[in-house]
């Protein structure tokens, strides 16, 4: 059977192509390998941002937090449902879903000290989102649209041919081969299709294997504003960061990233043991607990999300989570690029130039900037604390404050001083 397009990966970016590429008329299939595609079995912080929060964007620093999708988004909070407005693709899509605003962004040091990324109750940043609900809803779309759509099948890889694209998929009947005009590659950050068509051999690994380990927990006590996301550096524990997001009292999702080779569930174990923390977890319930991570680690990204007939899309070609806002645009837009190229016209370009000027990590000095002073990795817990008591009660992301004040570090502790300039980017001026 012919088609005109083959979507490989139902995530938000699968889904949004398919239910885009259907509505205008296109002949699409579907493949995912899980059995119900809406379920989330890995860690995900189900967060959609409003505003990503950083120091300033004109600076080095500020930027450091900018890695995914950087266009402007909002959301519309209506009397029965949410809408997401996209105004640079063009689009706009309900969520029907419970939701929560979140209010506040903290960086926290080993002992507490606060530095919050913007003035409290200043806005609504993001908000807490059932993922699951999400999906579900895109999922009735694509099939209302005609999408043939097959789970519990892997798509196992594609070839570009001089008429189309052929891909390979193994499902329980057994193996077989769909031909279509065009694909879409967007099965995720470990993409069999990517790696088929040979574009992960230009892309440099740049970290180790990352663990990610999310706990869903009841019971927790911080003392901290709710609707909160927290961000906690203790270099003792992990070379990463903790994150706590505070979903109201009966919510709270608290995860580790590492790429330490001790495991992901002793480091959380230890941090709530810490000292500091021990009070917040007294009375703690774990609720669900899921996994993530890489095996590869974190690589370069796809400069060029196009190879032939096959168009790559969200984290497929990412380096890091182009988030669900940066998934439905690719989607969006992939479809309209190839809906172009079906009649003529030079549709891949334009997709081409938008995904290089769409997300963060295609900055040329994207990776100088993400690891702008790696506290954890240099810093003692002691110095983590220093440094943020410097700017307790500031407002800012705390490595932009650092990156910004240097010479309040060198006057009061030159010897922390020099350390990090030997691995942050040079003093202003210098």
């Amino acid at each position: 059977m012919k088609y005109d397009l083959i979507v490989v990966g139902g995530g938000p970016g699968g889904l949004m192509a398919a239910k885009t590429a259907a509505e205008d008329g296109l002949k699409v299939v579907l493949i995912e390998r899980k059995k119900d595609l809406t379920k989330i079995h890995r860690a995900c912080a189900q967060l959609f941002y409003t505003h990503k929060v950083t120091a300033s964007p004109d600076s080095e620093a500020g930027k450091a937090h900018a890695d995914g999708y950087i266009e402007p988004v909002s959301v519309e909070l209506l009397a029965d449902k949410c809408r997401f407005h996209f105004p640079g693709p063009g689009f706009s899509i309900d969520y029907d879903g419970s939701y929560t605003p979140c209010y506040h962004w903290i960086d926290l040091s080993p002992s507490k000290y606060i530095i919050h990324r913007h003035k409290p109750y200043d806005k609504i940043w993001a908000l807490y989102y059932d993922k699951e609900v999400f999906l579900a809803g895109l999922l009735a779309s694509v099939q209302k649209a005609g999408v043939e759509v097959l789970q519990e099948t892997v798509a196992m890889g594609a070839e570009d041919t001089p008429d189309g694209v052929k891909v390979r998929i193994r499902g329980k009947s057994g193996e077989r081969t769909l031909e279509a005009s065009k694909a879409i590659a967007a099965d995720g950050r470990e993409s069999i299709i990517v790696d088929s068509l040979g574009l992960n051999n230009s892309r440099q690994v740049m970290t180790p294997p990352i663990k990610i380990l999310a706990y869903e927990m009841e019971g927790v006590e911080t003392n901290l504003p709710p609707f909160s996301f927290l961000w906690i550096a203790i270099p003792s524990l992990s070379p990463m960061n903790f994150g706590v997001g505070i979903a109201g009292e009966n919510r709270v999702l608290s995860w580790v990233l590492t790429t330490s080779n001790l495991s992901a569930t002793t480091i959380f174990d230890n941090f709530m043991k810490y000292p500091s923390f021990v009070p917040w977890f007294r009375n703690a319930r774990i609720v669900k607990k899921t996994a993530a991570g890489s095996d590869v680690g974190l690589r370069t990204p796809i400069r060029e999300p196009v190879a032939g007939n096959v168009v790559i899309v969200g984290d497929a070609g990412a380096p890091v989570e182009t988030w669900i806002q940066g998934a439905l645009a690719c989607g969006y837009l992939a479809v309209k690029a190839i809906e172009k190229e079906l009649n003529g016209q030079k549709g891949y370009q334009e997709y081409i130039d938008w995904w290089q000027r769409a997300f963060a990590f295609n900055d040329p000095h994207y990776w100088k900037v993400a690891a702008v002073f790696p506290l954890n990795q240099i810093c003692t817990d002691e110095e983590v604390d220093y440094i943020y008591s410097l700017f307790e009660g500031r407002v800012g992301c705390a490595m932009g404050l650092i990156a910004n004040n240097l010479d309040l570090i060198k006057k009061g502790r030159p010897e922390l001083y020099e350390k990090l300039i030997k691995t942050g980017p040079p003093p202003a001026g210098s």
